[in-house]
């Protein structure tokens, strides 16, 4: 596929990253009085990662090349590990920096003691980590890994892919799965990434369905809510999720205008930098604003786009004019 076909991928990549920085504007404690923010949390998490990891498995099936060998697999091996580890490594220690020495200037979520266990959770257990909001790059550079052995086991099957990785995704309803190596957390997350797969082989019928009939995607979705009172948790959130996958793509495809397009793309354009550097920004902007005043009842309603603009902005402008002035920082960060 050409880079210009995948322009609807970029504006649901925008409107997925936006959703992970509302998530992102409060890590622990809410602030009191402001129980809509919670509820709208709370959804958001319903739905946010299964389509932000279903976008990253289009976007692995749009460049993944077969793979010849050992020798090629171990070069795409290389490949991706010097794409993704670097970001991952740089910005979780910058946050366990940050929460050890910030801690004793400025408010911050999550206080770490300058201890080598806090440290390797990092690397060994990233879903429980200090560094817990960058778990997602240490998985999606799992799933790269695992994909093309998973894909040469099925023969390029991907419809048997996709019952591999839902089996996967299953298994948590028996066995409480370890979080060590994020086992955990590939198990739950490769069948959404498998979806992205499945979206790619059957693409034009797909966005075909979905542009034909937006409204039945979106009706689905809102309804898919409701399977919480009838289904297990874990259940319903994968009906949740998997049903968010039209809808959101129809949403994010549904701006016509060239100005809302533009705001998407670009979001879209610095997805990976937003992921890398939101939670940092948001924490130091909180801690700063809660030296001026507290963040609960009615001053929320100015901590909120605050902290949401600083999230979303702050790290592209972060990227443009900085991090881009070293090649190398700028290659692994964007």
């Amino acid at each position: 596929m050409t880079r210009e076909r995948l322009t609807d991928i970029d504006l649901a990549k925008g409107l997925a990253i936006f959703l992970v920085v509302v998530g992102h504007v409060v890590a622990r404690e809410p602030p009191l009085g402001n129980e809509w923010y919670v509820a709208l949390k709370f959804l958001i998490y319903e739905f946010h990662m299964p389509f932000f990891m279903f976008l990253s498995g289009v976007i692995f099936a749009v460049t993944y090349d077969r793979l010849e060998g050992l020798h090629a697999y171990g070069a795409y091996i290389r490949a991706r590990a010097l794409r993704l580890a670097p970001g991952f490594i740089l910005f979780s220690l910058i946050i366990w920096a940050g929460k050890v020495v910030g801690g004793r200037f400025l408010h911050v979520d999550n206080a770490q003691s300058a201890d080598l266990d806090s440290l390797l959770r990092i690397f060994t257990q990233p879903g429980s980590s200090v560094a817990t909001s960058l778990w997602y790059i240490y998985v999606l550079l799992e799933l790269y890994l695992a994909f093309p052995l998973l894909l040469a086991l099925v023969r390029g099957r991907v419809l048997a892919l996709l019952a591999l990785t839902a089996a996967l995704h299953l298994l948590p309803l028996f066995a409480k799965l370890p979080d060590v190596l994020a086992i955990d957390l590939f198990c739950e997350y490769s069948f959404y990434f498998a979806l992205g797969l499945v979206f790619i082989r059957y693409y034009k019928p797909a966005v075909a369905a979905i542009s034909r009939t937006p409204l039945l995607f979106y009706g689905l979705f809102a309804l898919s809510f409701l399977s919480s009172l009838v289904l297990p948790y874990y259940l319903a959130k994968t009906l949740i999720g998997t049903l968010s996958m039209p809808a959101l793509y129809a949403f994010a495809n549904s701006f016509r205008a060239e100005r809302d397009r533009a705001v998407l793309l670009t979001l879209g354009e610095y997805t990976f930098s937003i992921y890398l550097m939101n939670t940092l920004v948001i924490g130091f902007t909180k801690g700063v604003l809660l030296k001026i005043a507290p963040w609960d009842h009615a001053n929320f309603v100015l901590f909120f786009p605050a902290l949401l603009a600083a999230g979303v902005i702050a790290p592209i402008l972060l990227h443009r004019y900085v991090l881009s002035r070293v090649p190398y920082l700028g290659r692994v960060t964007k």
